[in-house]
Parts: structure tokens; sequence; C-alpha cells
């Protein structure tokens, strides 16, 4: 039995539940902003063995992005690629602020139909 359109079904559920808003801007020559919705996981555990001095400030977090999505003009959109450097302004939290994040690299694993970026906060 091939539970991908069940799942594809939750995952969209869970976006309009709790996706914060995200406006995607990859670098050139794919720099057109696009509109979409994420959802935050937990924050990378990411554990220096004993002894080791420098660590940071920040830890990464990882935004789950779709691949492919409905656009807020009712057509179907894409984010075929999701390279490192992508600029994502999102909410930190639902009902946080809005911050500008990087895209550091992608989570393993990664489900076909979505992104998991890892992403560190810009500063400012």
């Amino acid at each position: 039995m091939d539970l991908g359109p069940l799942r594809g079904l939750a995952f969209g559920v869970n976006l309009n539940i709790w996706g914060v808003p995200a406006t995607v801007t990859r670098p050139a020559p794919d720099n057109t902003p696009v509109e979409t919705r994420g959802i935050w996981t937990s924050e990378l555990d990411e554990r220096r063995p004993f002894g080791t001095d420098f660590q940071r400030r920040e830890p990464r977090r990882v935004l789950v992005l779709p691949r492919a999505f409905a656009s807020p003009d009712g057509t179907v959109a894409s984010l075929p690629t999701l390279p490192r450097g992508t600029s994502i302004t999102a909410l930190d939290c639902l009902g946080g602020t809005s911050r500008t994040w990087i895209v550091d690299g992608l989570s393993d694993p990664c489900p076909p139909d979505q992104w998991r970026a890892i992403v560190i906060v810009t500063a400012g």
C-alpha cells in the first residue's frame, strides 16, 4: 500500500496549523522571492567533545519547507532547489518576531517532498 498521498496530506495539514509564513530568496540567478510556509523543528543537538572551547552563541535550527505548494494566488508553486546561502525571512515561532535566516545546509534525511533546511540567524 502506497502511503505517499496520506503523508502529503498530513504534511499539508501540519503546514497550515503549525507553519509560519516564510519568504525564501535563493542566490542569483534564481533570486525571485518565493512566499511559502515552514515548520520549525527542534534545535539541532550539536554536542561538542569535552574540552572544546568554541561553540556558536546561538544554536542552528531546522526549518522544514515544502518543495511544491499552493501559492497565495492559488497556483501551484515550487521550490526546486534550496542552496546554501539562501535567505529566509520567517517568524522565529508562532506569534513571534520576523527574522532573517541563512541556509547553512540541509538535514539528513530529507524526504522527497520537503526541504529540511539547517539555518542560522543573521546579525541585526
